[in-house]
């Protein structure tokens, strides 16, 4: 018995040292790893871990916005906070508002390895850490960022928003489409460049939409500074032109002063249309002001809706709202900068899990793959480009309070509509 003992100890140690000189010899693993997995216990109840990387503004001039997507990705962590066995660990580094801070930043968070990335509110620093994101081959979601170079010029970049031109579209759509306004004026602020793709957006959709009709529904493009006798004259080519659709985009201070101008001239009949800025708080509250004048921008509402929105609806946003509260309180209300950062965090651990790998390439190429994932903001799909594939929510004001006002046609919806159009028109030149 003793011997049967001593030549099996023998073979045992003789097993050990051949394992251990493969080791050596192959440079596959470590010592320490090794011994983890042959000699020391591991409690069940521990996890490995993963990182998710986030930077973003906590201070500086980004900082109520970074603070808000902060919020939405900590909240999705506190909820979904492992995937496939492994721990899931938020790194986050605050950017300043600032590029060169940013660089730093992002070098570091890089440093740790991340499986992948969240960032950033803004846009400038967003642009800024792309190329370390992309050399460092680490798959990325900016929640709220819409310049389009941020994903055109990087394989890696994704975001949750729509982009600037998208927004452009989608109220184009509700212009023609829904008004049914052929009358439509353009107002854009002289040497401003911040809505030129939103307003490109608005004309490229337009002028599909006339494409076979050579309708020029868009009457008068003009370019005006904050000048009160220059929005004066502006106004004076609305009424002379009978339009009741107008886009213009001001700051809040000269779009009070341009509104209450708009209703000396009995203008209240016209649906003013103007980018998503328009939905933060000190517009909300200018237009208390205003209560005659109606205003429809693009805007991501997760606590109210139309019969129209319910489809943008989703079970998440049933969910972001209940545990938001919780966790924040019955005060705090979600804006739509906390229901993109919480829904970037659940497309990274989608992607994460349906890779069923760590490797950048592999969860970039998952989160290509997306189709029709539910978030909190609506319904999830990317396109070549990384940009977010989905409706556009337009919003209004009422009471002060922002409402959900309009949903675009989802791509079989348009298609299906343009086929009805088309349809009738030929029904009628038949019958001429």
């Amino acid at each position: 018995m003793k011997v049967r003992t001593g030549k099996r100890a023998a073979s045992f140690i003789c097993l050990i040292i051949a394992v251990i000189m493969a080791v050596m010899l192959s440079g596959c693993t470590t010592f320490d790893s090794f011994r983890h997995a042959f000699f020391e216990e591991t409690d069940e109840d521990q996890m490995p871990a993963i990182t998710i990387g986030v930077f973003e503004p906590q201070t500086g001039s980004n900082a109520e916005r970074g603070k808000d997507e902060l919020k939405g990705i900590e909240l999705a962590h506190s909820i979904y906070n492992s995937v496939d066995g492994y721990k899931v660990v938020l790194s986050k580094v605050d950017t300043q508002s600032k590029v060169s801070t940013t660089r730093t930043a992002v070098q570091g968070l890089i440093a740790m390895k991340p499986v992948a990335i969240i960032g950033s509110a803004g846009e400038a620093t967003s642009l800024a850490a792309s190329e370390y994101i992309e050399e460092a081959r680490i798959p990325t979601i900016t929640p709220s960022a819409t310049n389009p170079l941020i994903t055109q010029s990087n394989y890696f970049y994704f975001r949750a928003c729509i982009t600037e031109s998208q927004m452009g579209e989608g109220l184009a759509e509700y212009a023609y489409k829904q008004l049914k306004e052929e009358n439509i004026v353009l107002i854009s602020l002289k040497n401003d460049s911040s809505t030129a793709a939103l307003l490109d957006g608005f004309e490229s959709k337009i002028k599909k939409y006339t494409k076979k009709t050579k309708k020029k529904p868009i009457k008068e493009k003009l370019s005006i500074s904050m000048d009160e006798s220059e929005m004066n004259d502006a106004l004076n080519k609305i009424r002379v032109r009978g339009s009741k659709v107008c886009f213009v985009s001001l700051g809040t201070e000269s779009m009070d002063a341009f509104f209450a101008l708009a209703e000396k001239k009995g203008l209240t009949d016209v649906t003013f249309l103007g980018p998503r800025s328009w939905g933060q708080s000190d517009f909300v509250e200018m237009m208390k002001k205003h209560p005659d004048i109606k205003v429809v921008f693009p805007y991501i509402s997760v606590i109210t809706g139309t019969s129209q929105a319910s489809d943008a609806q989703t079970e998440e946003a049933e969910r972001f709202q209940i545990e938001y509260e919780s966790r924040y309180g019955a005060d705090d209300i979600p804006t739509d900068a906390a229901a993109l950062g919480y829904d970037s965090y659940l497309i990274l651990i989608n992607a994460i899990h349906n890779a069923k790998s760590l490797e950048g390439y592999d969860i970039r190429t998952a989160m290509m793959e997306l189709k029709d994932l539910k978030g909190t903001t609506g319904v999830f799909s990317f396109d070549e480009m990384g940009n977010v594939v989905r409706t556009v929510n337009l919003s209004t004001i009422n009471n002060g309070m922002v409402i959900s006002e309009y949903v675009t046609k989802t791509e079989a919806e348009a298609k299906a509509l343009e086929d009805v159009e088309e349809t009738q028109a030929e029904a009628v030149e038949e019958n001429k």
